[in-house]
């Protein structure tokens, strides 16, 4: 939810959506190589000083939307993406033509100063983690064949959700269109429908020639921005980001800069438009804070539930024990509202056949299986995406409460 102590749009996690934030962070990088391209992990920091050439004409170019600080006289922008630390790293690199392509990525904390009417949970913040991914080309002819390769990533990923994209391809330039109509053809040819074209005024001043926004269509049928590629002819000079060509001269790369599953935020937000629209809504098994709940039938069988969620735990599958003394119903029923994939109960009757009985939301009936048959279906689920051990404490009884607020 928004946190009321700071500005407006500003967003907090609960240990439940902090597990959901670090999946998708590390799952932001997994994907940035998966491109099969060369990626450097940076870190750094996220305030610059407009006294630099480069940072006060690329943050005029963004207008208005940016954090200001005032320190020691000295003027500051909060950056807006990753651009600013990347490019100013790459500047003080040595890059050979051998090198290229390759990119940067960092999950950046980026600061926007959108209108407060325009704010969306979740969607549209003032601050958002960015997994900003920056790709250095030798040249225009390598920078599309790059290009299409992130363009083919980007569609991959949103169609793992079951989803589509509808996209707004804009131009600051109409003679880069008509000169490179092949090259557009192979994009829309991925996109298998039509895409929409803005031109922008022809010498806007802008330093990329091509920004794809790629939107879904959510369950208010409103377009929301997901993910989004640029290329960019312009930054590399401005920062002095140079490489050596074959014949030893320095030359300016070209960069393109993707977000390939957009921010964290707008992910969360894909990945649940797309969870509401199923019955039951359900989060993706690797995406699930508690993927295993446990429900022994009275306090005799706590000891062996605590012990087949420390089995499971061990195998990075986050599960936990409801030993509270409800009733069974409304320990299924909590467990059913917090979307908890796999429900267990287990008594004497599963101890003395060593098989659970596992509630599985998605098919919405009570399934008979072995701890091993679970264990499989867990695995197979979750097969190629980031795991993140059990951050609670095993027994739901010892938690406290945690409110989202007034």
């Amino acid at each position: 939810d928004l946190e009321e102590m700071s500005d407006l749009g500003h967003m907090r996690y609960g240990p439940e959506g902090a597990v959901i934030y670090d999946l998708v962070a590390a799952y932001a990088e997994q994907v940035a190589r998966e491109t099969g391209l060369p990626v450097y992990s940076v870190k750094g920091t996220n305030m610059f000083s407009l006294e630099n050439r480069a940072i006060r004409e690329h943050a005029g170019l963004f207008g208005q939307r940016m954090y200001r600080v005032e320190v020691d006289g000295r003027s500051y922008v909060m950056r807006y993406a990753a651009c600013f630390q990347q490019f100013a790293l790459a500047k003080d690199w040595v890059i050979s033509y051998k090198h290229l392509p390759f990119g940067e990525f960092e999950v950046a904390d980026s600061y926007r100063l959108e209108q407060s009417g325009e704010l969306v949970l979740g969607f549209r913040v003032r601050r958002m983690n960015m997994p900003d991914f920056h790709i250095f080309c030798r040249d225009l002819e390598e920078a599309k064949q790059v290009f299409k390769r992130i363009h083919g990533k980007i569609y991959e990923e949103i169609e793992k959700l079951g989803r589509d994209y509808v996209s707004l391809y804009n131009l600051t330039s109409k003679s880069f269109f008509e000169e490179n109509r092949d090259f557009f053809m192979e994009l829309v040819k991925r996109e298998r429908k039509p895409v929409l074209l803005s031109f922008y005024p022809e010498g806007s001043g802008y330093y990329w020639v091509l920004n794809i926004e790629y939107h879904i269509i959510d369950r208010m049928n409103r377009p929301r921005e997901i993910g989004t590629v640029q290329m960019d002819i312009g930054n590399a000079e401005r920062f002095g980001i140079t490489y050596v060509d074959k014949e030893g001269q320095r030359r300016y790369p070209v960069i393109l800069h993707t977000a390939i599953i957009g921010t964290i935020e707008r992910w969360i937000y894909a990945v649940l438009d797309t969870a509401l629209r199923k019955n039951p809504p359900e989060l993706p098994t690797w995406l699930s804070p508690t993927q295993v709940r446990i429900i022994p039938l009275s306090q005799d069988f706590v000891e062996r539930a605590v012990k087949l969620a420390e089995r499971l735990n061990k195998l990075m599958i986050r599960a936990d024990v409801d030993d509270r003394d409800e009733s069974l119903d409304k320990k299924v029923r909590e467990a059913e509202v917090s979307w908890i994939p796999y429900i267990v109960t287990l008594g004497r009757r599963e101890l003395e056949k060593k098989t659970l009985s596992v509630r599985v939301r998605r098919e919405r009936r009570v399934v008979e299986m072995k701890p091993r048959e679970l264990i499989k279906r867990l695995k197979e689920e979750t097969r190629g995406y980031p795991a993140k051990p059990m951050p609670l404490p095993t027994l739901v009884s010892i938690r406290p409460l945690y409110s989202t607020g007034k």
